[in-house]
């Protein structure tokens, strides 16, 4: 029986153990690692609504705007250039993710699967957005940055896709996996003024 390959660790193995981090006994923050499927879609020249319609067929989902994200049951995408977005996958759907969007839009969209070269983290609770906003420049105010509104930016000089998940506030955060363990040094050292627990990866 031939061997396989052994499956790439996370760049965050070692370094996100769970565990709670308090401030007078409290954690009002929580920090976990997803592990989802991700795929870089760029459409070819004047192919952007051949992509959109056959990443709708496929996936039932309809590619965000810029500054948006969008969800469906089976996959989730951010704008993230023009013609550009970073799709995203959990679960069942995940299996051969990149080469599951490369089938669906064929020859109008190149695809690029970047599961190992980003690292993902869920940042939620009442301060998440105080603690992103000590190394984020944009305005983070629920008045224009809401559930569904991204942006692609620097966070503590790193490059990161940012994308809001829910109104807690909630917080998805992809970075550089070259630059993950950096990120979370900072990202943890900002969230140790209000206290946080780390979750096991999903």
């Amino acid at each position: 029986m031939p061997a396989s390959a052994p499956e790439p660790l996370s760049a965050l193995h070692g370094v996100a153990a769970p565990g709670r981090h308090a401030v007078g006994g409290e954690a009002p923050l929580t920090l976990r690692e997803r592990r989802p499927s991700l795929a870089m879609l760029l459409a070819r020249k004047a192919r952007a609504r051949d992509v959109a319609a056959a990443v709708q067929r496929r996936f039932g989902l309809a590619l965000p705007a810029p500054g948006r994200a969008a969800a469906a049951q089976d996959a989730s995408a951010i704008w993230t250039q023009p013609d550009g977005w970073l799709l995203s996958a959990d679960g069942a759907a995940a299996r051969d993710f990149a080469g599951a969007v490369k089938s669906a839009v064929g020859d109008a969209g190149s695809v690029v699967d970047q599961t190992h070269g980003k690292a993902v983290l869920l940042l939620t609770g009442a301060p998440a957005r105080r603690v992103l906003a000590t190394g984020c420049r944009i305005d983070l105010h629920p008045r224009v940055f809401a559930p569904g509104r991204s942006a692609v930016t620097q966070i503590a000089h790193i490059d990161c896709i940012l994308r809001q998940v829910d109104a807690a506030p909630g917080y998805e955060l992809i970075v550089p996996s070259s630059l993950a363990e950096a990120f979370y040094g900072w990202l943890t050292h900002a969230a140790s003024a209000y206290g946080y627990e780390v979750l096991a990866p999903a």
